[in-house]
Protein backbone atom coordinates (compact mmCIF):
# COMPACT_ATOMS: atom_id res chain seq x y z
CA UNK A 1 0.00 0.00 0.00
CA UNK A 2 1.53 3.56 -0.94
CA UNK A 3 1.63 5.82 1.73
CA UNK A 4 0.79 9.76 0.19
CA UNK A 5 3.55 12.01 0.61
CA UNK A 6 2.87 14.37 3.12
CA UNK A 7 4.66 17.60 3.97
CA UNK A 8 5.09 18.82 8.01
CA UNK A 9 2.66 21.61 7.93
CA UNK A 10 0.04 19.14 6.66
CA UNK A 11 0.68 16.31 9.33
CA UNK A 12 0.97 18.87 12.15
CA UNK A 13 -2.79 20.35 11.14
CA UNK A 14 -3.75 16.91 11.12
CA UNK A 15 -2.98 16.33 15.13
CA UNK A 16 -6.31 17.09 16.74
CA UNK A 17 -4.85 17.46 20.07
CA UNK A 18 -4.21 21.11 20.74
CA UNK A 19 -2.08 20.42 23.52
CA UNK A 20 0.54 18.14 21.68
CA UNK A 21 0.29 20.95 19.39
CA UNK A 22 1.60 23.44 21.38
CA UNK A 23 3.74 21.21 22.30
CA UNK A 24 5.42 20.28 19.00
CA UNK A 25 5.36 23.97 17.96
CA UNK A 26 7.63 24.78 20.82
CA UNK A 27 9.81 22.35 20.20
CA UNK A 28 9.94 23.74 16.58
CA UNK A 29 10.17 27.28 17.91
CA UNK A 30 13.33 26.12 20.35
CA UNK A 31 15.20 24.58 17.55
CA UNK A 32 14.96 27.33 15.21
CA UNK A 33 16.03 29.96 17.50
CA UNK A 34 19.00 28.12 18.45
CA UNK A 35 20.18 27.70 14.55
CA UNK A 36 19.56 30.96 13.83
CA UNK A 37 21.51 31.67 17.34
CA UNK A 38 24.77 29.55 15.95
CA UNK A 39 24.48 31.38 12.94
CA UNK A 40 24.86 34.98 14.18
CA UNK A 41 27.72 33.69 15.94
CA UNK A 42 29.27 32.18 13.50
CA UNK A 43 29.20 35.45 11.16
CA UNK A 44 30.67 37.74 13.89
CA UNK A 45 33.78 35.47 14.22
CA UNK A 46 36.94 37.28 13.34
CA UNK A 47 40.22 36.45 12.85
CA UNK A 48 42.19 38.45 15.90
CA UNK A 49 45.45 39.10 15.36
CA UNK A 50 47.76 40.19 18.52
CA UNK A 51 49.05 43.36 18.65
CA UNK A 52 52.76 41.94 18.46
CA UNK A 53 52.02 39.58 15.61
CA UNK A 54 50.13 41.88 13.07
CA UNK A 55 53.96 42.75 11.53
CA UNK A 56 53.99 39.02 11.24
CA UNK A 57 50.76 39.14 8.72
CA UNK A 58 51.45 41.74 7.02
CA UNK A 59 55.02 43.37 6.57
CA UNK A 60 55.20 46.90 7.38
CA UNK A 61 51.94 47.37 9.27
CA UNK A 62 53.35 49.69 12.03
CA UNK A 63 53.50 52.53 9.30
CA UNK A 64 49.50 52.14 8.84
CA UNK A 65 49.48 53.13 12.64
CA UNK A 66 51.89 56.05 12.86
CA UNK A 67 50.95 57.85 8.99
CA UNK A 68 47.30 59.09 10.12
CA UNK A 69 47.20 63.09 10.74
CA UNK A 70 47.71 66.19 9.35
CA UNK A 71 51.44 67.15 8.61
CA UNK A 72 53.66 69.97 7.40
CA UNK A 73 57.16 70.96 6.79
CA UNK A 74 59.89 71.63 4.42
CA UNK A 75 60.46 69.78 1.28
CA UNK A 76 63.85 69.87 -0.72
CA UNK A 77 63.87 68.08 -4.12
CA UNK A 78 65.87 68.23 -7.23
CA UNK A 79 62.78 68.24 -9.66
CA UNK A 80 61.36 71.24 -11.33
CA UNK A 81 58.77 71.79 -9.29
CA UNK A 82 61.09 73.11 -6.74
CA UNK A 83 61.60 73.33 -2.79
CA UNK A 84 58.74 74.67 -0.32
CA UNK A 85 59.20 76.19 2.76
CA UNK A 86 56.16 74.46 4.06
CA UNK A 87 53.59 71.30 2.51
CA UNK A 88 50.58 70.34 4.15
CA UNK A 89 49.05 66.85 4.13
CA UNK A 90 46.55 65.42 4.98
CA UNK A 91 46.73 61.52 5.75
CA UNK A 92 43.62 59.56 6.70
CA UNK A 93 42.63 55.65 5.81
CA UNK A 94 40.22 55.39 3.30
CA UNK A 95 39.44 51.84 3.32
CA UNK A 96 40.55 48.97 6.03
CA UNK A 97 44.20 48.59 4.40
CA UNK A 98 45.08 52.08 2.89
CA UNK A 99 45.28 55.23 4.39
CA UNK A 100 46.02 58.22 1.67
CA UNK A 101 47.47 61.96 0.62
CA UNK A 102 45.55 63.81 -1.88
CA UNK A 103 47.22 67.20 -2.52
CA UNK A 104 47.58 69.89 -4.82
CA UNK A 105 49.14 73.22 -5.44
CA UNK A 106 47.95 74.68 -8.67
CA UNK A 107 45.57 73.58 -11.50
CA UNK A 108 48.61 71.76 -13.20
CA UNK A 109 50.41 70.34 -10.00
CA UNK A 110 49.54 67.57 -7.65
CA UNK A 111 51.15 64.56 -5.52
CA UNK A 112 49.23 61.82 -4.49
CA UNK A 113 50.60 59.11 -1.61
CA UNK A 114 49.26 56.44 -0.44
CA UNK A 115 49.92 52.91 1.63
CA UNK A 116 48.05 50.26 1.40
CA UNK A 117 48.05 46.29 1.93
CA UNK A 118 48.49 44.14 -0.98
CA UNK A 119 49.67 40.47 -1.95
CA UNK A 120 53.21 40.05 -3.35
CA UNK A 121 55.65 37.27 -3.04
CA UNK A 122 52.80 35.19 -1.76
CA UNK A 123 52.54 37.45 1.66
CA UNK A 124 50.79 40.89 2.39
CA UNK A 125 53.09 43.48 2.28
CA UNK A 126 53.01 47.77 2.71
CA UNK A 127 53.21 49.25 -0.52
CA UNK A 128 53.43 52.68 -1.38
CA UNK A 129 51.99 54.63 -3.98
CA UNK A 130 52.99 57.92 -4.99
CA UNK A 131 51.82 60.33 -8.04
CA UNK A 132 53.37 63.44 -8.75
CA UNK A 133 52.56 65.57 -11.49
CA UNK A 134 53.87 69.04 -12.11
CA UNK A 135 53.02 71.15 -15.31
CA UNK A 136 50.80 67.93 -16.57
CA UNK A 137 53.42 66.12 -17.29
CA UNK A 138 54.62 63.06 -14.08
CA UNK A 139 54.71 59.79 -12.62
CA UNK A 140 53.21 57.17 -10.67
CA UNK A 141 56.02 55.59 -8.68
CA UNK A 142 55.44 52.00 -6.92
CA UNK A 143 57.30 50.48 -4.22
CA UNK A 144 56.92 47.58 -1.75
CA UNK A 145 58.43 47.40 1.56
CA UNK A 146 61.63 45.94 1.81
CA UNK A 147 62.68 46.99 5.19
CA UNK A 148 61.46 47.09 8.64
CA UNK A 149 63.04 48.37 11.69
CA UNK A 150 59.97 48.76 13.82
CA UNK A 151 61.35 49.89 17.37
CA UNK A 152 63.71 52.61 15.46
CA UNK A 153 60.26 53.59 13.71
CA UNK A 154 62.57 52.74 10.36
CA UNK A 155 60.67 51.69 7.16
CA UNK A 156 62.01 51.24 3.73
CA UNK A 157 60.01 51.09 0.22
CA UNK A 158 62.11 50.05 -3.13
CA UNK A 159 60.60 49.23 -6.65
CA UNK A 160 58.66 45.96 -7.21
CA UNK A 161 60.64 44.95 -10.14
CA UNK A 162 64.38 46.61 -10.08
CA UNK A 163 64.47 46.77 -5.91
CA UNK A 164 67.08 49.38 -4.46
CA UNK A 165 69.03 49.24 -8.07
CA UNK A 166 66.18 52.29 -9.32
CA UNK A 167 64.49 53.34 -6.92
CA UNK A 168 63.89 53.02 -2.87
CA UNK A 169 62.06 55.92 -0.10
CA UNK A 170 62.82 55.87 3.16
CA UNK A 171 60.93 57.10 6.46
CA UNK A 172 61.63 57.57 9.90
CA UNK A 173 59.80 58.32 12.45
CA UNK A 174 60.42 60.06 15.73
CA UNK A 175 57.64 61.56 18.32
CA UNK A 176 55.52 63.72 16.34
CA UNK A 177 58.05 63.61 13.72
CA UNK A 178 59.15 61.70 10.61
CA UNK A 179 61.68 62.71 7.45
CA UNK A 180 61.10 61.62 4.15
CA UNK A 181 63.96 60.58 1.84
CA UNK A 182 63.46 59.37 -1.95
CA UNK A 183 66.40 58.36 -3.96
CA UNK A 184 66.62 57.82 -7.46
CA UNK A 185 69.35 56.39 -10.21
CA UNK A 186 67.99 59.38 -12.58
CA UNK A 187 67.01 56.83 -15.07
CA UNK A 188 69.59 54.37 -14.34
CA UNK A 189 71.89 57.12 -15.03
CA UNK A 190 74.06 56.79 -11.62
CA UNK A 191 75.16 55.10 -8.98
CA UNK A 192 74.57 54.92 -6.06
CA UNK A 193 71.70 56.24 -6.11
CA UNK A 194 70.81 60.56 -5.67
CA UNK A 195 68.41 61.76 -3.42
CA UNK A 196 65.77 63.08 -5.24
CA UNK A 197 63.54 64.56 -2.73
CA UNK A 198 63.35 65.23 1.11
CA UNK A 199 60.53 66.48 3.36
CA UNK A 200 60.83 66.82 7.35
CA UNK A 201 57.33 66.84 8.44
CA UNK A 202 55.61 67.50 11.59
CA UNK A 203 52.46 66.22 13.07
CA UNK A 204 49.75 69.33 13.27
CA UNK A 205 46.59 67.13 14.57
CA UNK A 206 45.45 63.74 14.46
CA UNK A 207 41.87 64.67 15.29
CA UNK A 208 40.50 64.60 11.68
CA UNK A 209 41.66 61.31 10.69
CA UNK A 210 39.66 60.02 13.98
CA UNK A 211 36.62 59.25 12.42
CA UNK A 212 37.66 57.26 9.31
CA UNK A 213 39.91 55.37 11.88
CA UNK A 214 36.71 54.48 14.05
CA UNK A 215 34.45 54.15 11.23
CA UNK A 216 37.40 51.28 9.47
CA UNK A 217 38.23 49.70 12.77
CA UNK A 218 42.13 50.83 10.76
CA UNK A 219 44.02 49.24 10.47
CA UNK A 220 43.07 45.60 9.23
CA UNK A 221 45.36 43.24 7.95
CA UNK A 222 43.07 43.64 4.75
CA UNK A 223 44.71 43.15 1.29
CA UNK A 224 43.33 46.17 -0.91
CA UNK A 225 45.61 44.94 -4.43
CA UNK A 226 46.79 41.54 -5.56
CA UNK A 227 49.98 42.74 -6.88
CA UNK A 228 51.58 39.05 -7.40
CA UNK A 229 51.46 39.87 -11.40
CA UNK A 230 50.88 43.47 -12.00
CA UNK A 231 54.60 44.40 -12.93
CA UNK A 232 55.78 40.70 -13.95
CA UNK A 233 56.66 41.75 -17.64
CA UNK A 234 57.82 45.08 -16.68
CA UNK A 235 61.67 46.60 -16.13
CA UNK A 236 60.53 48.89 -13.21
CA UNK A 237 57.07 49.57 -11.20
CA UNK A 238 57.42 53.22 -12.43
CA UNK A 239 54.01 54.61 -14.95
CA UNK A 240 55.05 57.26 -17.13
CA UNK A 241 52.20 56.57 -18.93
CA UNK A 242 49.24 57.19 -16.36
CA UNK A 243 46.72 55.41 -18.42
CA UNK A 244 48.31 52.00 -17.56
CA UNK A 245 48.20 52.60 -14.11
CA UNK A 246 46.65 49.88 -12.25
CA UNK A 247 45.35 51.86 -9.26
CA UNK A 248 44.61 55.12 -11.11
CA UNK A 249 43.71 58.08 -8.34
CA UNK A 250 40.27 57.93 -9.86
CA UNK A 251 39.47 54.81 -8.69
CA UNK A 252 40.24 55.69 -4.82
CA UNK A 253 37.60 54.88 -2.20
CA UNK A 254 35.35 56.59 0.64
CA UNK A 255 36.71 60.55 -0.91
CA UNK A 256 34.71 62.81 -2.32
CA UNK A 257 34.77 66.47 -4.31
CA UNK A 258 33.86 69.69 -3.12
CA UNK A 259 33.32 72.13 -5.89
CA UNK A 260 34.04 76.51 -4.94
CA UNK A 261 32.20 79.03 -6.81
CA UNK A 262 34.49 82.13 -6.64
CA UNK A 263 33.46 85.92 -7.40
CA UNK A 264 35.09 88.98 -6.16
CA UNK A 265 33.69 92.19 -5.11
CA UNK A 266 33.25 94.76 -7.86
CA UNK A 267 34.61 97.14 -5.06
CA UNK A 268 37.85 95.61 -5.15
CA UNK A 269 40.69 96.66 -7.75
CA UNK A 270 41.99 92.98 -9.77
CA UNK A 271 45.17 92.70 -12.34
CA UNK A 272 45.70 89.75 -14.95
CA UNK A 273 48.75 89.03 -12.96
CA UNK A 274 47.03 88.52 -9.43
CA UNK A 275 46.45 84.80 -8.10
CA UNK A 276 43.68 83.40 -6.17
CA UNK A 277 44.28 81.16 -3.23
CA UNK A 278 41.75 78.38 -2.02
CA UNK A 279 42.33 76.96 1.45
CA UNK A 280 40.21 73.98 3.59
CA UNK A 281 41.36 73.64 6.89
CA UNK A 282 39.61 71.30 9.59
CA UNK A 283 39.90 73.97 12.27
CA UNK A 284 39.23 77.88 11.89
CA UNK A 285 42.17 79.77 11.36
CA UNK A 286 40.48 82.93 13.89
CA UNK A 287 39.60 83.05 17.37
CA UNK A 288 36.58 85.08 16.79
CA UNK A 289 38.08 88.29 14.30
CA UNK A 290 41.10 87.44 15.39
CA UNK A 291 43.84 85.77 12.99
CA UNK A 292 46.16 82.80 14.51
CA UNK A 293 48.98 82.01 12.16
CA UNK A 294 49.76 78.76 14.49
CA UNK A 295 46.34 77.28 13.16
CA UNK A 296 47.66 76.82 9.93
CA UNK A 297 48.98 73.28 11.04
CA UNK A 298 45.17 73.12 10.66
CA UNK A 299 45.51 73.04 6.42
CA UNK A 300 43.67 69.87 4.77
CA UNK A 301 43.54 71.11 1.24
CA UNK A 302 44.74 73.95 -0.55
CA UNK A 303 45.03 75.34 -4.31
CA UNK A 304 47.06 78.71 -6.07
CA UNK A 305 44.83 80.01 -9.21
CA UNK A 306 44.57 82.62 -12.03
CA UNK A 307 42.66 85.49 -11.18
CA UNK A 308 39.89 84.97 -13.46
CA UNK A 309 39.23 81.69 -12.36
CA UNK A 310 35.60 81.60 -11.02
CA UNK A 311 34.81 78.37 -10.24
CA UNK A 312 37.50 74.81 -9.05
CA UNK A 313 36.62 71.52 -7.85
CA UNK A 314 38.77 69.59 -5.05
CA UNK A 315 38.87 66.50 -6.09
CA UNK A 316 39.57 63.24 -3.65
CA UNK A 317 38.76 64.83 -0.97
CA UNK A 318 38.52 63.28 3.02
CA UNK A 319 34.96 62.88 4.29
CA UNK A 320 34.63 65.20 7.32
CA UNK A 321 34.21 69.21 8.42
CA UNK A 322 36.21 72.15 7.00
CA UNK A 323 36.51 75.69 6.82
CA UNK A 324 36.93 77.22 3.73
CA UNK A 325 38.34 80.71 2.84
CA UNK A 326 39.19 82.43 0.13
CA UNK A 327 42.21 85.31 -0.93
CA UNK A 328 43.39 87.40 -3.87
CA UNK A 329 46.88 87.62 -3.75
CA UNK A 330 47.59 91.05 -5.42
CA UNK A 331 51.52 91.22 -4.66
CA UNK A 332 52.71 87.83 -6.23
CA UNK A 333 54.13 86.82 -2.28
CA UNK A 334 51.89 84.15 -1.97
CA UNK A 335 51.64 85.42 2.00
CA UNK A 336 48.42 86.73 1.92
CA UNK A 337 48.72 89.64 4.55
CA UNK A 338 47.63 92.98 4.97
CA UNK A 339 46.69 94.99 1.63
CA UNK A 340 45.58 91.49 0.03
CA UNK A 341 41.78 90.74 -0.55
CA UNK A 342 40.07 87.77 1.32
CA UNK A 343 36.39 86.94 1.86
CA UNK A 344 34.96 88.39 4.90
CA UNK A 345 32.98 84.82 5.84
CA UNK A 346 35.54 83.53 8.29
CA UNK A 347 33.19 80.98 9.42
CA UNK A 348 32.73 79.61 5.86
CA UNK A 349 32.06 76.33 7.00
CA UNK A 350 30.57 72.80 5.59
CA UNK A 351 30.67 68.93 5.81
CA UNK A 352 31.46 66.65 3.10
CA UNK A 353 30.14 62.74 3.42
CA UNK A 354 31.44 59.70 2.25
CA UNK A 355 31.92 59.65 -2.16
CA UNK A 356 29.83 63.18 -1.71
CA UNK A 357 30.14 65.93 -4.03
CA UNK A 358 29.24 69.36 -2.30
CA UNK A 359 29.56 72.77 -3.64
CA UNK A 360 30.34 75.74 -1.89
CA UNK A 361 30.60 79.84 -2.68
CA UNK A 362 32.62 82.19 -1.54
CA UNK A 363 32.97 85.78 -2.23
CA UNK A 364 36.38 87.79 -1.91
CA UNK A 365 35.30 91.28 -0.86
CA UNK A 366 37.66 92.49 2.44
CA UNK A 367 40.92 94.41 2.14
CA UNK A 368 43.13 92.64 5.23
CA UNK A 369 44.13 95.45 7.29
Amino acid sequence: MKIPKTNFLTRFFSIRDLSIRHFLMSIVILLLSLFLSQCMTQEKVRISVPPDQEENIVMGYGILRRIPGLWHGPVSTTTPAGSFDNWYVDFRPVSEGQVSQYSTLDTRTINYISFFIVKHENRLKVALRTEGVFDNKGCVTYEVIDTVKESEGYYRFSDFQAGDNRAYTEFTFKEDEFLMEVYTNKFNRVSPLQIHARWRAKLGDRTPAVQAISHFNFPQPVMIKDFSNVFKYRSESIHFELENDPYKSLSQPYVGKVTVNISISNELKTKDDDELFLLLTTSSLFEGPVYKKENLKYISRYVFLPVNTRSYTFTNVHPGLYYLYSYNDINGDRRHLRGDYISSNINNTFALPPEGHVTVNTTIDFIIP
